[in-house]
């Protein structure tokens, strides 16, 4: 994404999101940008690291100067001492310092493995309703709340339709609204017959472990699927080493 050449908008986004200086609804779109950009989640982790290394340099470069005055003083000794204690605290602080600002396990597994559903094919649309086109146009070119919520729209129409609920779950998805979209994807994924059965097992797997219900993401059986189920035996495995 970047290549040295991080734009300023970006790199003030990624540092409010890493201090936690976000309002919800900022913090949500950012999580939906982070969701459809692998280079954006990449410069993430990198700017953790610049961040906690310019603290870190910060700290040292205080302490130094305390030490050089206290030296000019006359208290060479003393604080030749002091110094060799807060080297050490410096250390210890940065590691509090990457503690805190280091993404949980769950956080992390869901940004390496969630990618936006590329949705259907225009041209060739399982159905030739216009709004559920035009709305998979807007899908597809990002525009997610224009999409969920003109399939929202049909889904009251028509609550039995498993493809707008499973859609409607997709933008949430894509949004960064993983609360919303779970109740949509859960009888999909208990519903066998659904041709979304593993899609929303899968997604609803990663809503799962992004809000912190490991134990339900545990017990879904997503490792029947067949295009993910060695991913997710990998996840569900890293999960039990924690």
């Amino acid at each position: 994404m970047s290549n040295g050449a991080l734009d300023r908008t970006t790199f003030e986004a990624i540092e409010a999101y890493v201090l936690d200086r976000m309002s919800a609804a900022e913090r949500a779109g950012f999580e939906q940008r982070l969701a459809s950009d692998p280079a954006l989640r990449a410069e993430l982790d990198l700017e953790r690291e610049h961040i906690l290394a310019v603290e870190l340099g910060g700290l040292q470069r205080t302490l130094q100067a305390i030490g050089e005055v206290e030296l000019r003083k006359g208290g060479g000794p003393a604080w030749g001492g002091l110094l060799k204690y807060a080297a050490g605290f410096a250390l210890l602080l940065g590691v509090a310092v990457w503690w805190m600002l280091r993404p949980s396990d769950p956080e992390r597994l869901f940004a390496e493995h969630f990618v936006v559903d590329p949705g259907l094919p225009v041209a060739m649309s399982v159905t030739d309703d216009p709004v559920f086109a035009d709305a998979m146009v807007s899908f597809k070119e990002g525009r997610y709340a224009d999409a969920r919520s003109r399939w929202a729209s049909l889904l009251k129409e028509r609550p039995g339709s498993d493809t707008l609920q499973y859609y409607v779950a997709a933008a949430l998805m894509a949004e960064g609204d993983l609360p919303g979209a779970i109740p949509l994807l859960e009888p999909l994924a208990a519903a066998p017959a659904s041709p979304f059965l593993h899609k929303a097992r899968w997604y609803l797997f990663l809503a799962y472990l992004r809000t912190g219900e490991t134990d339900k993401a545990a017990a879904l059986p997503v490792e029947e699927d067949p295009l993910r189920g060695d991913q997710a035996r990998a996840i569900k495995q890293q999960l039990k080493a924690r």
